[in-house]
């Protein structure tokens, strides 16, 4: 298992977003979006007191910002114990791929239906930035590009519900406590796979669009379930 990562110097400076938000609003909004980019990994305890004089706040708005994150399924908050990052099981980690083998592959399907010029034109980027991130061996910009590029397939997707409830799922995803072990071999499949896929959409060929999304989550289900270790402990 990686070490926790440290948190990022930027935790300050990011603060200074969406200033017409009340104090503690903002706060779950940063602490959303650090822990979904792994500046918190799993079981990590959040340290009100710290957190509190790093972003200049009073722990009031803090406490409130960390019951908002409980209830988007984020923390976990203990009695006498704090706040902690979520994690999730192997066995719910499991469930969640089933879930997205069959998500995916709708999404895929819609997007090679209704995507534009413009939507192809950002895939095609998207997965070039990737390409570029594997060749330099840049795993962090290689998995966050991956994630932008599922994205922006459910974005081009056009269905409000559908991007709704993948993006619950994305949340319960990024909280599987292994974010930094690389699994063998499968950054090099999941780019051919991207590859595959854009072409697939680009030929706006719906039916292969949506078996090659199904094949792909469905490989990493696989492949997750055979290679990860149990979820860590908070502590």
């Amino acid at each position: 298992m990686a070490a926790p990562r440290k948190q990022s110097p930027g935790l300050e400076k990011d603060f200074v977003d969406d200033l017409n938000l009340p104090v503690s609003a903002r706060i779950a909004n940063l602490l959303e979006r650090a822990i979904l980019e792994g500046r918190y990994p799993p079981g990590q305890r959040l340290r009100e007191v710290e957190l509190a004089e790093r972003l200049g706040v009073s722990r009031t708005p803090l406490r409130e910002a960390f019951y908002t994150l409980e209830t988007r399924g984020l923390l976990q908050i203990q009695p006498r114990r704090g706040a902690f990052v979520k994690s999730v099981t192997v066995d719910e980690m499991e469930e969640l791929l089933t879930v997205r083998v069959a998500l995916d592959g709708l999404a895929a399907g819609l997007a090679a239906e209704k995507a534009d010029a413009a939507d192809i034109e950002e895939l095609k980027r998207v997965h070039e930035a990737q390409r570029a991130a594997f060749r330099q061996g840049d795993d962090s910009a290689f998995h966050a590009l991956g994630q932008e590029f599922h994205n922006l397939i459910y974005a081009t997707a056009g269905n409000p519900k559908l991007n709704s409830i993948y993006r619950s799922l994305r949340v319960d995803l990024a909280l599987y406590p292994v974010a930094d072990i690389l699994l063998p071999g499968e950054t090099e499949k999941s780019l051919e796979d991207h590859g595959e896929l854009l072409a697939a959409i680009d030929a706006r060929d719906s039916s292969k669009a949506h078996d090659i999304a199904e094949r792909h989550i469905g490989r990493i289900k696989a492949h997750l379930k055979a290679n990860l270790p149990a979820e860590a402990k908070p502590g």
